[in-house]
């Protein structure tokens, strides 16, 4: 009988608040990989990750952004790779569609928990290269 993985651990300990899981498997990730938040190499090692992995670290970090600069800035940051992550990998493409299109923060704000949800599957889809 093996243990489960620090992801599951963390997926089943934040389950009740998915967006939390995510910012959790982010932050895992990133103290697994050693990329520090005042690093100028930042936005290079996590695109060096492998793509799902950065994909949900790229999702979490802007889903943070939005809360702390407000979802008008956070459409100047990293929106195409988020935009893109969204639609191809979490099969949201109504939502891609609202952040590049239409900038509606309301729509987004209704969104934002099936963005989040929708992560956690397909965290769970490629839970062999999260952290263990």
């Amino acid at each position: 009988m093996h243990s489960a993985s620090l992801t599951q651990r963390l997926l089943n300990q934040h389950r009740h608040d998915a967006e939390d899981a995510l910012q959790q498997v982010a932050l895992a990730v990133l103290q697994q990989e050693g990329i520090r938040s005042d690093s100028v190499l930042r936005l290079e090692r996590i695109g060096a990750l492998a793509p799902p992995v950065a994909g949900v670290v790229t999702l979490a970090e802007w889903l943070a952004y939005v809360d702390w600069e407000g979802f008008d800035s956070a459409l100047y940051v990293s929106i195409d790779a988020v935009a893109a992550f969204i639609a191809d990998d979490l099969l949201l493409p109504e939502a891609a569609a609202n952040l590049l299109q239409a900038r509606d923060a309301t729509v987004f704000e209704a969104q934002r928990s099936a963005l989040a949800a929708a992560a956690l599957l397909f965290i769970e889809r490629h839970i062999a290269l999260f952290p263990r």
